[in-house]
């Protein structure tokens, strides 16, 4: 029982989101945000999947659900993320302010929590655009930082820049291809086309069906002669919704 216990499917993702703990020790974390390659990508990347980890061994809350509207809540605070922690002023004000660092390992910490939950609901062209938008940003903070002849952080050398401008390229490379791996299997899925015609006009064929189906008239095999008298028929052919009359027998 505690073998199974201590090699449960859950182990793995607890032992991910208590990395960030380790953070706690000052020796480590200057080692870490002493390089500008290791701060922005493994630092970040960290603390990013330790809120993924935590969506995936937390109960679900269901006023999150309600907020994030088809994943495009997790989608928006991931973008925002990835976008404001690559300028360099933050990466500074990171290291010299307290508040700030807090900011940043609750900010990425939360993103990861979030997207963890709304990916799965989002939109194919809404995660597609999610993944793309970040490759994008992650090219051109890689290309600043690697074609710049100027040191942009005060805290980092112009040598541990360009190598950290090599690391976002690589990096935006790899999400590039995760996208376009994305877009060329999303409309391969058995069946898809098929839903989404179903699903754009079911109403519609449903009317049409329904209107066909009452103005078509009825075969002459299903109109018979009603035999009740006070319906006034006197036995013509005719559809009558009365229950026909027959005479008791005496």
């Amino acid at each position: 029982m505690r073998r199974n216990a201590a090699f449960s499917p859950a182990a793995p993702w607890a032992l991910l989101a208590a990395l960030p703990l380790l953070l706690l020790w000052p020796a480590l974390r200057h080692t870490i945000e002493g390089r500008m390659s290791l701060h922005m990508l493994l630092e970040f990347p960290l603390l990013f999947a330790a809120g993924w980890a935590a969506q995936r061994l937390g109960p679900r809350i269901a006023f999150v659900h309600w907020l994030d509207w088809r994943g495009w809540t997790g989608a928006t605070l991931t973008s925002l993320v990835a976008a404001s922690w690559m300028l360099p002023s933050l990466l500074d004000l990171s290291l010299m302010s307290p508040g700030v660092a807090a900011a940043k390992v609750a900010s990425w910490w939360l993103a990861g929590w979030l997207l963890a939950d709304s990916w799965r609901r989002l939109d194919p062209e809404v995660l597609l655009f999610l993944v793309g938008n970040i490759a994008w940003m992650t090219a051109t903070a890689g290309m600043l930082f690697l074609d710049t002849p100027q040191q942009l952080c005060v805290n980092y050398l112009h040598g541990d820049q360009r190598h950290a401008g090599i690391g976002l390229m690589l990096l935006a490379i790899a999400l590039g291809a995760m996208a376009i791996r994305r877009a060329m299997t999303v409309d391969r899925r058995p069946g898809l086309d098929q839903a989404h015609q179903a699903g754009d006009q079911p109403a519609s064929a449903d009317l049409d069906e329904r209107e066909v189906a009452r103005q078509t008239p009825a075969p002459i095999s299903a109109i018979r002669p009603c035999l009740h008298p006070a319906a006034g028929c006197a036995g013509r052919p005719r559809r009558c919704g009365l229950r026909p009359w027959r005479k008791r027998r005496a």
